[in-house]
């Protein structure tokens, strides 16, 4: 597209030839594409397009992957002239919901954003701009809590040496995160990439279905050499919950197992053999006490019916790969610390030990 000649300003770039000038106009915006991926979410969708549709400069579209049955937020939704509702016919979880709303997506840049969410006003352009950044690619927003705005809900997502990842930051003062920080993967809630990038990555694991799926990618980055940031200068508040889907440990157990066979060298994997043969027991142990071992022993199940399926995965993940997992595995911590749930006692006699054995672990990667 021709760009148009604009009269000079202080700000506006003017190359000189002769007595002649020539201003270069200013590049276009990238055009974004939000994607939600809605389950019988009821009036939190609507609450969630009314902030989007706010946000009258650089939203492209709303495309709406609706996981669900319909109903009247879909309905009334899609009377908007920028929104599209994807309808697959069945559940695809978060994971397979957002890929297919980006096949269905125009926009330059994706903004993925769960419908529990409210944008603050610029939130979205805000996000688009910092990946301008070509090193970064994909930043997440300050996640605040809905109910406590002056509280964090995410500053980016911890990962445990054992695959763990838990929402960093959780309950802090929003204002400690006063300006943009490298993570190790961001939270799926209120995140943007570039569509390119996206696509080039392969996506979300659909495997996955939902929980740890932004974690897996956001591990793909950092292999690949690329940053994953959270920016306080985009505000999005959540609903947050922690439990509040049924077979969230059943997920929670299954993709962490998943995350560690994709992910990590096979070095890493056996320098930590000791740790994950002990976090099996323990997590075996937590379940059966809390009530559910049987989520627990169905998500190992799956990850040994699936082998020969997350080998697959494993060979074209690995295959990204520019960064050693030497280098990577700085990233990770030996510490357990979610605060958004409460830890078992022993937790305290065992942060030590674990700590002091990835000090050694270390010098074997």
């Amino acid at each position: 597209m021709a760009s148009l000649a604009v009269a000079p300003s202080p700000s506006s770039p003017t190359l000189r030839r002769g007595a002649r000038a020539l201003t270069l106009a200013p590049p276009p915006e990238p055009l974004i594409s939000v994607v939600v991926v809605a389950y019988d979410s009821g009036g939190a969708l609507l609450r969630c397009l009314a902030a989007v549709d706010r946000e009258e400069e650089g939203v492209h579209e709303v495309i709406i992957v609706d996981n669900g049955a319909g109903g009247e937020e879909i309905e009334i939704a899609a009377a908007s002239s920028r929104v599209r509702i994807v309808e697959p016919g069945r559940n695809l979880g978060f994971a397979g919901g957002c890929n297919l709303g980006a096949e269905h997506a125009t926009g330059d840049v994706l903004v993925f954003l769960n419908p529990d969410t409210i944008a603050a006003a610029g939130a979205l352009r805000q996000l688009a701009r910092t990946l301008e950044d070509e090193s970064i690619s994909i930043v997440m927003a300050r996640l605040r809590l809905l109910y406590e705005p002056t509280l964090l809900n995410s500053s980016g997502t911890v990962v445990h040496i054992s695959g763990l990842g838990w929402a960093g930051g959780f309950a802090e003062r929003a204002s400690s995160l006063s300006g943009p920080l490298d993570v190790v993967a961001p939270s799926g809630a209120a995140m943007a990439i570039r569509a390119d990038e996206f696509e080039r990555l392969g996506g979300f694991r659909p495997e996955f279905f939902m929980y740890h799926e932004d974690q897996e990618l956001g591990w793909r980055v950092r292999m690949a050499g690329k940053r994953v940031v959270v920016d306080p200068g985009a505000d999005v508040y959540h609903d947050y919950e922690f439990d509040r889907h049924a077979s969230k440990r059943y997920f929670l157990e299954r993709n962490r197992i998943a995350f560690l066979a994709l992910g990590f060298s096979l070095r890493t994997l056996l320098v930590l053999v000791p740790v994950l043969l002990a976090t099996e027991i323990g997590m075996l142990a937590l379940a059966a006490k809390q009530g559910w071992l049987r989520d627990k022993l169905r998500g190992s199940f799956w990850c040994i019916r699936n082998a020969r399926l997350l080998w697959r995965l494993r060979r074209r993940t690995q295959a990204l790969r520019q960064v050693a997992d030497r280098e990577l595995v700085s990233l990770l911590t030996p510490v357990l610390s979610p605060a958004a749930m409460t830890l078992p006692g022993i937790v305290k006699l065992i942060n030590p030990l674990l700590a002091a054995y990835w000090r050694l672990a270390l010098k074997l990667i």
